[in-house]
């Protein structure tokens, strides 16, 4: 049987990943797989290892309030899968909704892994803000 395509072990792992099914999503992942969220977000910085999906999430899912992530597009070639997703959330002691779009960049080694996600949110200096109020 043929391997899989890095986008569909990229479906297959967010389905994994949207049912908890985290000790599934963590097989899709190098041992040296690095998360990297930007800097200026409460969360920003880098995750590593195989969970570090799953401790990311549960920390995003956890500081926003009444969080909804939205599929919009998965694209991706043999190396790379880009999952475009549309974010909203209630900035916690404010009450404000917001909505960031929002690009998943995923790297696949030579093994056929993920080794390497970037988060790009489309305006982190509008999250920041309502951060700040």
């Amino acid at each position: 049987m043929p391997a899989i395509t890095p986008t569909e072990a990229t479906r297959i792992m967010y389905g994994h990943a949207a049912s908890g099914e985290w000790d599934k999503v963590a097989t899709f992942m190098a041992e040296d797989f690095v998360i990297h969220e930007p800097a200026g977000l409460p969360y920003g910085g880098e995750w590593r290892g195989p969970d570090a999906l799953q401790r990311l999430f549960a920390h995003v899912m956890g500081f926003w309030q009444e969080p909804v992530v939205e599929w919009v597009d998965l694209v991706g070639n043999d190396k790379h899968v880009v999952a475009l997703l549309r974010f909203s959330m209630t900035v916690p002691g404010t009450g404000e909704r917001i909505v960031q779009r929002v690009a998943e960049v995923t790297r696949f080694d030579a093994q056929g892994k993920m080794a390497e996600m970037h988060i790009h949110y489309f305006d982190t200096a509008a999250m920041a803000q309502a951060l700040a109020r």
